[in-house]
């Protein structure tokens, strides 16, 4: 009855059983990764290269001065979105599948703890995310520096961590994918333009006295300090201009390690709560 009602979750019941008692999150994370390519996740990457290869072009065509600087700076937005779009919808809709088909209570009905399973998941996750990077970085080679897209690839799977983790805990907080999308996105875009904002307020041309501004003001600016400093991230001026240096990366990877264990500890807070 199982594999006539999910295929996935037989044959990830099949392999769990014998490998209970070692690192059942390792064999998780295999068949998160097995999902993803079930899905199609890979062929939709290499469509949305064409496209992209496609659009770079016919911009370089119209543009009238810096023709490489436009084309570069256009591709590599637009992958940027096209990866945490991706990956946010992946992570969501495969989490809710599996809370919702039952295949999340079958595992956990074997002695696999709730902490195994939220790592096997997130391994995976970030395992499709570092493939996700390497291919949409492929078609940025042919615009840009060998040296800075390397940077800007690393950039954009400490990027991706950020966003595996926080859309885990939108979906287990929310148990619905509007509601988990939409807190994702709001969190990210938010992050993305807290510190433009903070230094609009902070210099502003003209000045306000007003309590209303003052409170506006100290929100904002308590917003920079919770939030990830998500614009330094994956910057468009590094492949433009080659600006970007390996030491960049430091400060980046030391901001993704401690928001990936504080939205971790945040899922498995809310995923132990939960009654299956």
């Amino acid at each position: 009855m199982i594999s006539r009602y999910n295929p996935y979750a037989c044959n990830l019941y099949m392999v769990l059983v014998p490998l209970t008692m070692f690192s059942p999150f390792f064999t998780i994370a295999r068949f998160t990764v097995i999902e993803s390519l079930r899905n199609r996740l890979l062929l939709l990457s290499l469509l949305i290269i064409g496209i992209s290869f496609g659009l770079v072009e016919f911009v370089g065509e119209l543009a009238i001065a810096e023709h490489r600087v436009t084309q570069v700076s256009i591709l590599a937005a637009f992958l940027r979105i096209c990866a945490v779009v991706m990956t946010t919808l992946f992570v969501v809709s495969s989490t809710l599948r599996e809370l919702q088909d039952k295949t999340l209570e079958m595992i956990l009905a074997m002695p696999i703890h709730r902490g195994s399973y939220y790592l096997g998941k997130l391994l995976g996750f970030l395992t499709i995310a570092a493939l996700l990077a390497l291919v949409f970085a492929t078609l940025l080679l042919f615009y840009a520096d060998t040296g800075q897209v390397l940077i800007w690839t690393v950039s954009l799977f400490f990027e991706l961590l950020l966003v595996v983790a926080l859309s885990l805990v939108m979906i287990f907080t929310f148990n619905q994918v509007p509601s988990a999308l939409a807190g994702v996105f709001i969190i990210y875009g938010a992050s993305r333009i807290v510190t433009s904002i903070f230094l609009m307020t902070k210099y502003p041309i003209v000045a306000h006295t007003s309590m209303a501004q003052k409170f506006m003001d100290g929100f904002i600016e308590l917003l920079t300090w919770l939030l990830p400093d998500l614009h330094r991230y994956t910057q468009t001026e590094w492949l433009a201009y080659n600006t970007a240096e390996w030491s960049m990366l430091l400060p980046l990877l030391a901001q993704t390690v401690i928001y990936l264990a504080l939205l971790s500890l945040i899922a498995l807070f809310d995923f132990y709560r939960k009654n299956f």
